[in-house]
């Protein structure tokens, strides 16, 4: 066995000294769920969608990186709808926190998948992934394109 030096004597003896100050865990006591810090809330649907201020700025002004991209054009609605679930669900699960949206406007800035988007982004299933979106500053797609930001999977539970 190994013989400890004077100073690791010093440090054990204040170690065992100082015991009565630690506080001792109650194995019996009830946890209430409340005092629990909020690293693990349940994935629930969105109901604000609101961007920071800092981040629409960010855009505006080019110095926003975007983690992934999709494009719609040529879809279908059907089509375009099952392309932004999946996209979206698997950007959440590689913790892509930025993404692009790209519908295109339509005839008439009218267009289909454009107004279908923001209505799937705040519905029940997808809504739970996403915490805000925007349409993009003119020089970057504008009413063609959506800028959305999906929650941290680090910080939520399913």
């Amino acid at each position: 066995m190994h013989k400890l030096s004077d100073k690791d004597k010093k440090i054990w003896n204040f170690y065992i000294s100082n015991l009565k100050s630690i506080k001792k865990v109650d194995k019996n006591k009830k946890i209430n769920p409340s005092t629990i810090s909020v690293v693990n809330r349940v994935l629930k649907p969105n109901v604000t969608f609101t961007l920071d201020s800092k981040i629409k700025k960010q855009i505006k002004s080019n110095r926003f990186n975007f983690d992934a991209i999709i494009d719609l054009h040529g879809k279908t609605e059907v089509q375009a709808y099952e392309s932004i679930k999946n996209f979206i669900i698997d950007c959440y699960f590689n913790n892509f926190k930025s993404i692009i949206i790209v519908t295109g406007k339509g005839p008439n800035s009218k267009g289909k998948l454009k107004l279908k988007t923001p209505l799937w982004l705040e519905g029940e299933v997808l809504s739970k992934y996403v915490v805000g979106f925007e349409t993009m500053p003119h020089n970057k797609g504008g009413e063609g394109a959506l800028f959305v930001q999906l929650k941290n999977k680090h910080k939520y539970k399913l």
